[in-house]
């Protein structure tokens, strides 16, 4: 009788084994491991230390808008213009006086949100860029913020330099 001949079945019959244990290791480790980490998610963290608070005062709040009154170049004012509820339209507006050369005005919206997070503020949304040719004009922006309550700015940018609102707070 050959003795390779019965050790070949031995060999694989014990390699079978051994990849079959290694196998239901790994599975038994991941599962744990995904207990642990499903564990460690749904308990609270430990009390921290008390951190400094500060309490922001808000300088404006949203009223309704206001057509016929248009503010002073380099004043933007921002006024609730229509909708009920988490969706609301913003009518923003202001005065573009050009330098008087008869260049073209470049001139951009920006809309930015306060990120209690990050406490910096931050780009929401935009407009696309628009501008005119002659005498200065009042100009506007209608920005929509739907189901995102919170403190909110909005931003006029003519050729490169920047005039920035009051802040204002949106509730649902």
């Amino acid at each position: 009788m050959d003795a390779r001949g019965g050790l070949v079945p031995a060999l694989w019959s014990g390699t079978s084994t051994a990849v079959k244990l290694l196998i239901a290791s790994l599975a038994f480790a991941g599962a744990y491991t995904g207990v642990g980490a499903t564990r460690d998610a749904a308990t609270p963290p430990a009390a921290a230390a008390p951190t400094q608070r500060t309490t922001v005062v808000l300088s404006a709040q949203a009223m309704p808008a206001e057509e016929a009154r248009v503010p002073v170049p380099g004043v933007i004012s921002v006024a609730a213009a229509e909708g009920t509820g988490c969706a609301r339209t913003y009518h923003a507006q202001s005065v573009i006086e050009p330098d008087g050369t008869g260049a073209a005005v470049l001139y951009d919206w920006r809309l930015w949100r306060w990120s209690t997070g990050t406490r910096e503020w931050l780009p929401y949304t935009s407009s696309a860029p628009a501008g005119f040719v002659g005498p200065g004009r009042a100009v506007a922006w209608h920005p929509r913020i739907v189901d995102n309550p919170g403190l909110y700015r909005v931003e006029l940018a003519v050729d490169g330099e920047a005039v920035v609102s009051e802040k204002f707070r949106v509730t649902c």
